[in-house]
């Protein structure tokens, strides 16, 4: 196969299109979209880092593609990237935005040998968050914007500027921590371990995020942030994030104690980073970040049990109003304030108002709340499970049904009660482990009556019962729960004669 001559060397710190565009130049002197169509290389394969496209360059030239390869950022899928095994999205190149440093430039043009194939485009300058010139200290310009020909020929179209005789003064600074992390990472050297867990794309948004918010405050607007504010956003960010997690955390919760007497919205307390986090269809992987974020406005801001937060629903909000509280646990509002007033949570005054806007601190009123859902007082206990007071009293004493002694438990509305979550299950213990029948069988009886001729105690027969050693018992139709029961006396008084092992203590003893 025919290759280029002579032949012009791939430098290690070019794009695969720089080095396309520096070879038209030197080749044919014209744009770089004819001179690949010439050598059957589609301009936008080369330009979205088709591997094919790359490998057929590198052939045409008589080069190793392993150089060229390692320098290509390749689409992976929509608005995705990968570049030296790392993926970001598109947002974290530079696009169809040329990117140079007129120092390196100058520098090109008066060290080439072929002064029409000089100037070359750096691999860094691609990436968004590389804003700085790690050689010159000086701020990079963005020189052009617009379709992916415009960018191959933007190279070429420097060559008619006297770069180093522009009229613009260069910003000069240093390389941020951020960028020299970026650099590094590109060379898989390690850093902050908080950074490293995640995308790189991700972990550059998220310190400059951060770092706008410190620096810019909470109503600056992505849209209104020009490079060097991003550069400065990036160095502000770095600091917080270095300590990783909890030195994040402890920022955010610094700026909602800042804005506490106001009250204030998470949208207005973290501003362009609740946006972005917000954000249904975010093109980079929003974790850890938003984790973060998410912890710091349960905890701080009054929130609805199920309300959707950052892409996911509360399911135990720290702060929420007495109506929210109350729709969420299905419980009457007025009686939600007295339970919240029972807690310590609302004073007299406070239910007075009857507001159902009053904000409290959820989790301390939740063990309560759930006392309040569940609490059946013992009355209904008779119609429920068709027991006697003394048959439920006992149930209550082999530990079967518990009793609500909450400390707020006697003081309230709620009386002497026990947790009705046990109740249901007694019920069906009863119907599965015990068949219907329309009449009671002969030589059985009823609960009381086959305690007196077993002449064992009550406790007994229900505790054998539980334990599941009473085997000959039955349901009679037209009867409900306990009241429906019916066994069979003699096994009752062979148990009792020969208590199994589990009994509590004095529950056994025959009846004198």
């Amino acid at each position: 196969m025919t290759t280029l001559f002579p032949m012009l060397p791939f430098i290690d710190d070019e794009t695969p299109l720089s080095w396309a565009v520096r070879q038209a130049a030197f080749h044919t002197r014209g744009p770089v979209p004819a001179f690949l169509q010439d050598l059957g290389i589609p301009l936008v394969a080369l330009a979205r880092g088709d591997e094919q496209a790359v490998r057929r360059l590198c052939e045409k030239a008589g080069h190793d593609p392993a150089a060229v390869l390692r320098n290509t950022i390749s689409a992976v899928g929509p608005r995705r990237y990968r570049l030296r095994g790392l993926d970001f999205a598109a947002a974290f190149t530079c696009g169809p935005v040329t990117r140079v440093c007129p120092a390196c430039l100058s520098k090109d043009m008066a060290e080439a040998r072929y002064s029409n194939a000089a100037l070359r485009h750096r691999l860094l300058w691609k990436l968004a968050p590389v804003r700085t010139c790690a050689v010159h200290g000086i701020a990079l310009r963005d020189l052009c914007a617009g379709t992916w020909d415009n960018l191959a020929g933007a190279l070429q179209a420097v060559t008619a500027l006297d770069v180093a005789g522009q009229q613009v003064r260069d910003v000069v600074r240093t390389v941020s921590p951020l960028q020299a992390y970026v650099a590094a990472r590109l060379e898989h050297i390690a850093g902050p371990a908080w950074l490293d867990g995640q995308d790189i794309d991700q972990a550059v948004r998220a310190t400059e995020m951060l770092g706008a918010l410190d620096l810019f405050g909470p109503k600056m607007k992505a849209s209104e942030m020009s490079q060097d504010m991003w550069d400065a956003a990036g160095r502000a960010g770095w600091p917080i994030v270095l300590s990783g997690g909890a030195a994040i955390r402890q920022n955010l919760m610094a700026r909602v104690t800042s804005s506490r007497g106001k009250r204030a919205a998470p949208r207005a307390v973290f501003g362009m980073l609740h946006t972005w986090l917000s954000s249904h269809r975010p093109t980079q992987n929003p974790e850890p970040i938003r984790d973060i974020l998410r912890d710091v406005i349960v905890e701080t801001t009054p929130l609805s049990k199920g309300q959707m937060l950052l892409g996911k629903p509360v399911t135990d909000p720290h702060l929420s109003s007495v109506a929210s509280i109350a729709r969420a646990e299905g419980v009457d509002a007025g009686t939600m304030r007295d339970v919240l007033q029972m807690a310590g949570l609302l004073d007299a005054e406070d239910v007075a108002q009857r507001s159902n806007r009053l904000v409290v601190d959820y989790t301390v009123a939740r063990d309560l709340i759930d006392i309040v859902k569940h609490a059946v007082p013992v009355s209904c206990l008779l119609t429920m499970l068709g027991a006697s007071h003394a048959l439920v009293e006992l149930l209550i004493e082999i530990g079967q049904l518990q009793l609500v002694r909450g400390q707020y438990a006697l003081a309230s509305k709620i009386g002497k009660a026990v947790n009705g979550q046990r109740v249901k299950p007694i019920l069906r213990l009863l119907e599965a482990r015990f068949p219907l029948v329309e009449e009671v069988p002969k030589g059985f009886a009823y609960l009381s009556r086959a305690a007196e001729k077993s002449r064992a105690e009550a406790k007994f027969i229900l505790e054998v019962m539980f334990l599941g050693h009473l085997k000959r018992g039955y349901r009679v139709s037209g009867a409900h729960g306990f009241a429906a029961l019916v066994f069979d006396p003699e096994e009752i008084q062979a148990l009792a004669e020969s208590p199994p092992p589990g009994l509590s203590e004095a529950s056994y003893f025959l009846i004198s």
